[in-house]
């Protein structure tokens, strides 16, 4: 069974016979490279021959399709340093958004201004939605697995969740809400547009080369309440679940939040893997357990908090313990795949990363100091 065939089994829910995993290093990589921090042995290497050097499978995320929007909405960026203003001009008036520098010119902008700031600029992105359609674009796809070959799966990336692309990215939270409890009608239109413009998006990704088909919802229970998932998420699952079944795709979900309050209503809600599943420390839930909310229905990709990867966190043996006690011992359960919750940070310890599938597979006789020996020797 190649890497390839052992992924997609443990993504179908299927029985494999050793863990899969699957590591998310891309935030770390792109940082160090971009500020000349990178380690040595790594310069050079593209981010799918590093996943290779430590062990692990390829998950690699690319597009499938690109919005084409109509000609009479124009749109501009301006780099102002340490902001970025994304504007939109349409018959109905301009709006714009602002992405701020919050760590240093090569790291994650912060959203300091979204686009949605009252009634008037929600009907003009409306506008905008109406006004955007999605092609094929599957060149990239196809280059992502040739680069990927056996050694693991690829997947196209979709949209958010319409509600949480609303409330979220369109006009923060705080603002959110308040619109929704005052103007119901004008939110629940807008919602309604994004997602007659989503499952477009989906349709074409399903019609597409790619393995999977992910969700970038940041799936988070702080922000979004049970009541509000099974009102918004839930339809709109379902919906994308009757187009991606059919053309034998995994249909997967970006839950990289504190989803205790929602794992339990997972199993029946249209999603084939929840990826990224952030578990204690940080968030309120044991690893088990999220998976017994599951119930052996859904799959979980996750299971390694990122801070664990921090020295700030913790030390190389506790490190070791965590996985020992709680990753290890759930070799052989289907339904589980070993990711990182979220992502790599660039502050991680690299060499606990390298050490990983050593660990994973070698069980408690593995060790971290001298599986990191080996890497270096490659």
């Amino acid at each position: 069974m190649t890497r390839r065939e052992r992924y997609l089994a443990a993504l179908r829910n299927q029985l494999v016979d050793e863990l899969v995993w699957a590591p998310n290093f891309d935030y770390w990589l792109h940082v160090h490279t971009a500020e000349g921090t990178l380690p040595g042995k790594y310069r050079g290497m593209s981010r799918n021959d590093i996943v290779r050097a430590v062990g692990g499978y390829i998950w690699n995320r690319t597009g499938g399709a690109k919005a084409v929007l109509d000609a009479s909405v124009k749109q501009t960026w301006l780099d102002q340093g340490e902001t970025w203003v994304h504007g939109i001009q349409t018959p109905r008036g301009t709006i714009r958004q602002v992405h701020t520098q919050a760590e240093g010119p090569h790291r994650t902008r912060a959203l300091t201004e979204h686009f949605i700031k009252d009634l008037v600029s929600l009907r003009v992105l409306k506008y905008v939605v109406e006004a955007t359609h999605y092609e094929p674009d599957y060149a990239p796809v196809e280059q992502a697995l040739r680069e990927t070959g056996d050694d693991g799966v690829v997947l196209s990336g979709a949209d958010a969740v319409p509600f949480i692309q609303f409330a979220k990215t369109d006009a923060g939270y705080l603002n959110a809400f308040y619109l929704w409890a005052d103007h119901r009608k004008e939110v629940d239109e807008l919602i309604a547009a994004y997602s007659r413009l989503f499952l477009e998006r989906i349709r074409v990704l399903a019609g597409g080369p790619a393995d999977v088909i992910a969700m970038g919802d940041n799936m988070d229970g702080a922000t979004i309440s049970p009541a509000i998932f099974q009102e918004y998420a839930v339809p709109f699952y379902q919906e994308a679940r009757r187009i991606v079944k059919p053309a034998g795709k995994v249909f997967e979900g970006h839950w990289c939040g504190r989803t205790e309050t929602l794992l339990h209503l997972v199993p029946g809600c249209g999603l084939d893997v929840v990826e990224a599943i952030v578990t204690s420390p940080m968030a309120k839930i044991e690893l088990p357990a999220a998976l017994d909310l599951l119930r052996g229905e859904v799959v979980l990709q996750g299971g390694i908090p990122s801070v664990l990867v921090c020295p700030e966190t913790c030390t190389d043996r506790e490190f070791e313990t965590y996985l020992r006690k709680t990753v290890v011992p759930l070799r052989g359960r289907r339904g589980f795949i070993v990711g990182m919750s979220d992502n790599v940070p660039p502050n991680a310890d690299f060499a606990r990363v390298e050490a990983l599938a050593g660990l994973l597979g070698a069980g408690a006789a593995g060790s971290a100091r001298r599986t990191r020996r080996r890497v270096a020797k490659r």
